[in-house]
């Protein structure tokens, strides 16, 4: 979403009309969305439980950034007047001769205003994006805190996985083999 926005110029037409999202608040979307990844990665990687809780409040972070966002990106409803319909062109004075003849002016009329092909409707799933992007970051916070919430109860370590071939394991039961 980052790099369409940068893409289409979203950057350089805030600066030249100076409407629409700031730039600080989209790049610092990114920038502590990514940095609660990193931290999170380095939880991972050493089980300290301050990284874990660390990486929530980044997530956190980000997801404010975030609504932050798409309130500043969705337009507000507004009233359009209706457009008055053009007077319609005076009929012919006088009507061809012949009632199956083609004349050059229908020939004219019919090759500047074609009937449109018959396509059948597309789909339009580009607002589906924001969505999709916001249900991801709603399960990842639901998850970090769930690992961070384990990791302080104590249950987040192998506790769960046995070490021989057939050996109690935590909740599993006996039966569970490796």
């Amino acid at each position: 979403m980052l790099r369409t926005w940068v893409a289409r110029g979203g950057l350089r037409q805030q600066r030249a009309t100076g409407v629409g999202v700031p730039p600080v608040v989209v790049f610092g979307h990114a920038s502590v969305a990514l940095t609660g990844l990193l931290v999170w990665l380095g939880f991972l990687k050493t089980r300290w439980d301050p990284l874990a809780w660390t990486g929530v409040g980044l997530i956190a972070s980000a997801i404010a950034l975030g609504v932050c966002t798409v309130t500043l990106w969705t337009p507000y409803p507004v009233i359009v007047p209706p457009v008055a319909a053009p007077a319609p062109a005076p009929l012919a004075a006088t009507p061809p001769a012949d009632a199956f003849s083609v004349t050059d002016e229908m020939i004219a009329d019919l090759l500047a205003d074609p009937f449109p092909a018959s396509r059948r409707p597309r789909l339009k799933l580009v607002p589906l994006i924001p969505v999709v992007h916001g249900f991801g970051a709603l399960t990842t916070f639901m998850l970090a805190v769930m690992a961070a919430i384990s990791t302080r109860l104590g249950m987040f370590r192998s506790q769960y996985w046995c070490s021989g071939p057939v050996r109690a394991c935590g909740r599993l039961g006996s039966w569970q083999k490796r």
